[in-house]
């Protein structure tokens, strides 16, 4: 998450939080008999009073229009290509988003924004929740991009952030939660809380318990992984601090010596309480110390440098960092995990039962997004979030399974129990990806693969030569374009959708494979796909 994404992330929920703060002190005003007026007035003040981290999020290597004027496209806040107005309709605030295309601005009913919102006769806590929720939905749709500010997680997860900056220690999740229900108005019990955030196999209470009178229930502790602690403005002096811990044990793996609290201290001129809490995130970090040695209180500690942490030794943000650690292959064979080739690792969600057998595999990739990195970093930050929201709802729309983005480049991996299913994925796929209107002058684009084989699923594992031959096709193919193999072709030919055609581009060998096989391209009238395949790979 780019700093300019947790800054704008924080001035929202700092405004939202002195919201629900005055709720929980009976102090909002509503303006009863007023409600739309005092909705919409205040809705428009957000927005306008985020202008500069609105600014500061769309980053550097881009230009964002923050305006709230009338005389500039109409009534309604306008943020980049996107205008939302909202509508006094007595009891109800109708909700509408316009996008500017050609100079003009047109209603964009399919962004999924418009609707119609009670404000009269409902609590303030209800008030308060529209409000913020619609600001959240129209800021991410008009700078493309997630605040992860989704139900209400953020909330306990932003007090637990807090009470580790200020004490050094875990709050359990009994204390995040009477701290917020302290502090806020929310509607969440704590068993929801719980079953939201806990860890599952620790919070079951013993003898009965509800969990809810200090039992080990409340008592468990809710750490939060560095991708969590990253959203939150208060934590990232001590993120640096990790970071340039991080780069302190790269260079101690040169030398095979460890790593102490002592020589950090002294190095980077740190107290003892920024000591602790580096203590406490180290020794949740394998990738990058192993044979820690930590006090109780972790006032003192050291480590060697994990045997992975030399694929650190680039990092120069977090972001590189969670990039880095999320493309490493477990140690062991994890539960979750799909391995298919060294080097590659693909993570499952717990509970979602793969296929196997007979199954259809899609590979994906973006085409030349190095250079699009280096352009904007920022811009193509927000671009990949939107890319990989549009694979992903493609893929599960059409009953395909995604297992992990690939740890080579920005790559998806999907699985499917049909064929069809696989074909009709990638089509609706690259038509998202090419109507999207991409910030910042960058054009996405995607090659894909289509292959059908026989893989085993067992221990929630890939293992299949399949699999290698599909990124093998994947290689094949260029931007806008979408391969399909000869075992695919032959179980889709008669049974696909007539707007769908696959057209034979004859024989082609696949890197690293003796048998060539027919190779076939997908076709379709209201989508821009590339139908040659390079002749320099036909067999000779």
């Amino acid at each position: 998450m780019q700093p300019g994404i947790v800054g704008l992330r924080g001035a929202l929920a700092a405004a939202w939080e002195e919201d629900l703060r005055a709720v929980r002190q009976d102090s909002f005003d509503m303006g009863r008999g007023r409600e739309a007026l005092v909705f919409i007035q205040r809705f428009y003040g957000l927005i306008s009073g985020l202008r500069p981290q609105i600014q500061r999020a769309w980053g550097p290597g881009g230009h964002v229009h923050v305006v709230d004027s009338p005389e500039i496209g109409g009534p309604g806040p306008r943020v980049s290509q996107s205008r939302i107005r909202l509508r006094n309709h007595g009891e109800l605030v109708v909700v509408e988003l316009f996008s500017y295309s050609n100079g003009t601005s047109r209603p964009n009913h399919e962004a999924g924004l418009d609707r119609e919102i009670r404000v009269a006769e409902v609590e303030p806590l209800v008030f308060v929740t529209e409000l913020y929720r619609t600001a959240v939905d129209f800021l991410q749709v008009a700078l493309n991009l997630d605040l992860l500010l989704g139900g209400s997680a953020w909330l306990y997860e932003h007090v637990a952030a807090n009470y580790f900056v200020t004490t050094g220690k875990w709050a359990s999740f009994g204390e995040a939660y009477r701290r917020a229900t302290r502090e806020f108005a929310v509607a969440d019990s704590f068993e929801s809380v719980l079953s939201a955030l806990g860890p599952k196999q620790e919070v079951e209470p013993p003898n009965g318990s509800n969990g809810t009178n200090g039992s080990a229930v409340d008592s468990v502790e809710m750490r939060l992984s560095i991708e969590q602690l990253q959203r939150f403005l208060e934590t990232q002096s001590d993120l640096e601090n990790f970071l340039r811990v991080v780069q302190v044990a790269v260079a101690a793996d040169q030398d095979d010596r460890r790593v102490a609290s002592s020589e950090i201290a002294e190095s980077l001129g740190l107290d003892s309480l920024s000591i602790t809490k580096l203590g406490r995130l180290l020794a949740e970090a394998p990738d990058v110390c192993r044979e820690g040695e930590f006090d109780l209180d972790y006032g003192a500690w050291s480590f060697l440098p994990s045997y992975n942490v030399h694929f650190f030794r680039r990092v120069h943000a977090m972001d590189d960092f969670l990039v880095v650690e999320g493309t490493l292959v477990p140690r062991a064979a994890v539960e979750g995990t799909t391995t298919t080739s060294p080097g590659t690792a693909f993570k499952v969600e717990a509970g979602t039962s793969l296929p196997d057998g007979i199954v259809t595999f899609l590979m994906t990739d973006v085409v030349e997004s190095t250079p699009m990195w280096i352009q904007s970093r920022a811009s193509m930050y927000q671009a990949m979030r939107r890319h990989d929201q549009l694979l992903t709802s493609a893929i599960e729309a059409n009953g395909g399974i995604v297992l992990k983005e690939r740890g080579e480049g920005d790559s998806f991996f999907a699985v499917f129990p049909r064929a069809t299913d696989a074909v009709i994925a990638a089509v609706d796929a690259q038509q998202a990806v090419q109507s999207e209107p991409w910030p910042d002058r960058l054009s996405l684009s995607v090659r894909m693969a289509v292959l059908t084989g026989e893989a085993d699923a067992a221990d929630r594992d890939y293992r299949s030569p399949a699999v290698n031959r599909c990124a093998k096709l994947r290689r094949l193919a260029v931007g806008n374009q979408v391969l399909v193999s000869e075992t695919t072709y032959s179980i889709v030919a008669d049974i696909l959708r007539d707007d769908i055609r696959l057209m034979s581009v004859g024989e082609r060998r696949l890197e690293g494979h003796d048998r060539p096989e027919e190779v076939y391209v997908v076709q379709h009238a209201e989508v821009q796909l590339e139908a040659e395949v390079a002749e320099a790979e036909v067999p000779a």
